[in-house]
């Protein structure tokens, strides 16, 4: 039998890929999720989850599109629950996955200016790559994705945010510290710090192919921070979107930012969304009020 309760069980499970994390993120027993994931099984009588030993556990494509379904029915029980109690008032959940590098610009004050406008909505985020982010978008796992305009699926949905232009990190005391601007061609002759993530390095990369250049590319970073580590303590430079207010890495090395003066156009934010799956009224509020937000900072 199908309750509310073991729907929401299941989206947990999902949502944090461990029932261990689910069970404690509702403060119930583990084996309560393990058995309401045993029972909808089932019901189904098809796996929803794998079980991955020290991973955690993962979805199966089936259980990627039922636990879509379970998320929209959720929401729409907590539509109903306040139906008629300020009617154009916005409830339940919105899933939004955000890339790893933009999270720390925009969410947390995004994040708190909705949820004060919106109080009945809770926005559940997640961070991760460019190469996970449209498969999520593309499984239900979110609604929402805010993202740089790489790599994207053609049955996506998007609205552009802002704009950024590309600039160049450089180690404080690096020669060109001092420079207005620089070029791709300066930069082909030094060493290249570029984040692992491989939408990310082959447009990066391609910046360059397109010119004729070949840079060497020293070491790649799992993260900003760590890429802005390794360029502070002169391992090399890079070329980057996001500028941090502080111009020291996490060990107190100083940076250099920038502007790359000959790459054109800058590079698109982008708030997308699946075709496949209609966006709840939640979901539609936190996109007006994201467009909105950004249109007041631009």
């Amino acid at each position: 039998m199908l309750t509310l309760r073991s729907l929401s069980y299941l989206v947990a499970a999902a949502d944090h890929e461990s029932v261990t994390e689910a069970a404690a993120s509702l403060n119930i027993s583990q084996p309560a999720i393990s058995a309401a994931i045993a029972r909808l099984e089932g019901h189904y009588d098809q796996q929803i989850f794998v079980r991955q030993k020290g991973r955690g556990v993962g979805l199966t494509p089936f259980g990627r599109e039922v636990v879509a379904r379970m998320r929209s029915l959720l929401n729409q029980a907590a539509e109903l629950e306040h139906y008629g109690r300020g009617r154009d008032t916005p409830v339940g959940e919105v899933s939004l996955g955000c890339f790893a590098e933009l999270a720390p610009h925009y969410l947390p004050a995004l994040t708190k200016a909705f949820e004060k406008s919106f109080p009945l909505v809770r926005v559940r985020f997640r961070e991760a790559g460019f190469d996970e982010l449209p498969r999520f978008l593309n499984d239900g796992s979110i609604d929402l994705m805010l993202d740089y305009d790489i790599g994207l699926l053609e049955d996506i949905e998007q609205v552009t945010l802002t704009s950024l232009a590309p600039y160049v990190l450089l180690p404080g005391s690096h020669r060109w510290a001092g420079r207005k601007d620089l070029n791709l061609e300066n930069l082909a002759k030094e060493p290249l710090i570029l984040a692992s993530d491989n939408q990310s390095r082959r447009y990066l990369l391609d910046l360059f192919h397109r010119r004729g250049l070949r840079p060497e590319v020293s070491r790649t970073a799992e993260s900003f921070e760590t890429l802005r580590g390794l360029v502070a303590n002169g391992y090399g430079i890079s070329v980057v979107h996001s500028r941090p207010a502080s111009q020291v890495s996490y060990d107190g090395s100083p940076l250099v930012s920038i502007p790359l003066a000959d790459v054109e156009p800058t590079h698109r934010i982008l708030l997308a969304w699946s075709r496949r799956f209609p966006l709840s009224p939640a979901a539609e509020a936190y996109k007006d009020f994201t467009v909105n937000w950004f249109r007041q900072r631009t």
